[in-house]
């Protein structure tokens, strides 16, 4: 890895006469209006957020020699703006300096923004538009993204003789981009009105008998249903896109993916589509799909699928690759500019140059052209009833840890001491353990679980631990906050609306013995959530930079009131809580008191400069690195 500056060059010299650069890359990005969408609910005309508001970025052939050179700096600032424009509850400025700083450090090439926002581009503003006609290819960003994502391949078919209208994804008001169908059909919508501008003003020499489309991400869904739409469209050029998705990793992408399905948005078997779909290589990491939508698959006309075996999602945007964060994201990203122009090339009329292209690359040992196996499907699952109890008082016990060990299945009691499992039997080797704080843990086979008679009755021994004596002199303390102390509000992690046993956290280093812990204090930067949310704090020592045992001997519960947003303070004082080592603090989501409604979710605040979030998504399961940016836990001590 490289920390200096770098400019990676896109080499289509190696594609022959066909591929030469003939233009310039011209930009321009325009702000505008939809007056036949209402965009914020319940406002009057006069509101200038009445109307639906719709930001375009255009790359586009030139004759004109090189002018003012566009920075990277400069397209995501507009992304800043555009934040800031689209709703009036929130203030975005200055996230262009913190996402900038997001990138560099996860993808591990510093913590100076700087180097990210200074890189030049080969496009250039405000240059004269070649008098030719020229084929339109409509990019659809991903996830609240917009065209610096991908400015590479961009400017790269705009040098090629393409128009290019980059469409940022952007949902319902206030602006939040979510795969509800609602959202997804904004920016299918806003492609709508871009082609209806752009012919009413005939401000660029376009060709709308030849249109293409290309989409990253969620904007392959969006790609996918505006063809659907607009069934003229000749070519789709797919870059990890979710009209193919695989269910079974999180319940509510799959169900809101399935309320798209059963729209009959999507209907590969009739589109004529010329179609070009290129896959990351950790789609099936960790989770086994319980069945999938293959969008290639079900098409019946001319269609091209290549998976890259190391590459993942990010490498399919620019990013990693002009930063050089790899040599596998350098390689990768020019081989998909590579063959998204060819394909373009070929799909408008020159046969020649795209074939000779995907022969060459296809045959490359780091890339498949099979399609992912998912036979291996697991069964149906078994819901299990039961009850955790107190062997000796035989009281329930609540918030106490159930599941499949070093797998990301299981639950919590409730208030009650019940729980509800669903287990299969593909599991019947595995190990079901159950753990609360203050009692030994037990540990069963799954097949004996299975077995039993059901509702389960499961009885904990209380553990007697007993606490290490402190010497308490009468010296003056030193009091000092520990950990991230970060309150941002754009950079944040969370929790979706039914993740019961998840579980993240941070790392803070004690550099002093006999380091007494005063409070726990983190910040909310987004809540959504309808019921009531009980969270757990914890404490764990650490081994091989992971949480190993968690340290406490009771339950420090913490509830979060509906829409609560804004810092959180824990009192610890009367747990008389005494760290001698670094300590892995987290949060752990206990209980719902009420109902959550899908698609709710709730934040917690994102910094820079520390070890980074760990996370689990379920009870029992082995905590993962989530992020090399640290979720903003902090406690404060005395020593």
């Amino acid at each position: 890895m490289k920390n200096n500056q770098l400019i990676i060059l896109v080499a289509l010299l190696t594609f022959g006469v066909n591929l030469a650069q003939t233009y310039n890359a011209g930009y321009r990005s325009f702000q505008l209006k939809d007056s036949t969408r209402t965009y914020k609910p319940n406002t009057e005309q006069t509101d200038k957020l009445y109307y639906r508001p719709v930001d375009l970025d255009i790359w586009y052939p030139s004759n004109d020699k090189k002018a003012s050179t566009l920075k990277f700096g400069n397209l995501f600032n507009l992304f800043e703006q555009r934040a800031v424009n689209y709703q009036d509850t929130e203030d975005y400025s200055g996230i262009t300096n913190e996402l900038a700083q997001f990138y560099v450090a996860q993808l591990g090439v510093g913590a100076d923004g700087k180097q990210l926002l200074n890189i030049e581009t080969n496009s250039f503003l405000d240059l004269e538009p070649s008098p030719s006609k020229h084929p339109v290819i409509i990019y659809m960003a991903g996830f609240n993204g917009m065209g610096f994502e991908n400015y590479k391949i961009l400017e790269v078919l705009a040098q090629n003789g393409f128009l290019v209208v980059s469409v940022w994804s952007v949902g319902r008001y206030p602006g939040d981009m979510t795969n509800q169908k609602e959202d997804m059909l904004e920016q299918v919508y806003d492609a709508e009105f871009a082609m209806r501008y752009l012919k009413e003003n005939n401000l660029f020499n376009a060709d709308f008998n030849t249109i293409g489309i290309i989409g990253y991400s969620w904007g392959g869904m969006s790609s996918a249903v505006f063809i659907d739409r607009n069934p003229t469209t000749k070519a789709f050029v797919s870059l990890d896109g979710t009209e193919t998705h695989y269910f079974g990793e999180e319940d509510e992408n799959d169900r809101f993916i399935q309320e798209i399905h059963d729209s009959n948005l999507l209907d590969p078997e009739t589109q004529p589509i010329k179609y070009l779909y290129l896959e990351s290589g950790d789609k099936l990491d960790g989770f086994q799909p319980s069945k999938d939508f293959s969008y290639f698959r079900q098409l019946n006309s001319e269609k091209y699928y290549l998976r890259f075996k190391k590459g993942a999602h990010v490498d399919f945007t620019c990013i990693p690759s002009i930063l050089e964060a790899s040599k596998s994201s350098v390689q990768i990203y020019d081989d998909i500019v590579k063959l998204a122009t060819a394909f373009f090339k070929e799909s408008f009329g020159n046969k020649a140059v795209f074939q000779s292209v995907w022969k060459n690359l296809s045959k490359s040992s780091y890339v498949t052209e099979e399609l992912y196996d998912i036979s291996g499907t697991p069964q149906m699952g078994t819901d299990i009833e039961g009850m955790v109890l107190d062997n000796e008082s035989h009281e329930p016990l609540p918030y106490v840890n159930i599941g499949i060990l070093n797998k990301e299945i299981g639950t919590v009691t409730d208030t009650h001491g019940k729980f509800t499992l669903s287990l299969n039997e593909e599991l019947e080797k595995d190990t079901l353990r159950i753990s609360s704080i203050g009692y030994k843990p037990v540990e069963i086979l799954v097949n004996d679980f299975l077995s039993r008679k059901q509702p389960i009755s499961i009885e904990l021994e209380e553990e007697i631990s007993t606490l290490n004596e402190v010497v308490v002199t009468a010296k003056a303390f030193k009091k000092k906050t520990l950990g991230n102390k970060t309150e941002s509000k754009f950079i944040s992690t969370g929790f979706s609306y039914d993740q019961l046993g998840a579980e993240m956290g941070v790392k803070i280093n004690v550099r002093k013995t006999s380091t007494f812990v005063d409070a726990f204090n983190f910040n909310i930067s987004y809540n959504r959530l309808s019921a009531t949310a009980i969270f757990r704090v914890n404490f764990y020592n650490i081994e091989n930079n992971r949480p190993k045992e968690n340290m406490l001997t009771q339950n420090i519960i913490v509830p979060i009131e509906p829409k609560q947003v804004g810092k959180i303070t824990v009192d610890l004082k009367p747990y008389d809580i005494v760290l001698n080592d670094d300590v892995m603090v987290t949060l752990e989501w206990v209980e719902t008191e009420g109902e959550n409604n899908k698609g709710e979710a709730i934040f917690f605040s994102v910094g820079m400069f520390n070890s980074g979030t760990f996370y689990k998504k379920s009870s029992q399961a082995k905590f993962k690195k989530h992020s090399s940016m640290g979720v903003g836990f902090n406690i404060d001590v005395r020593y």
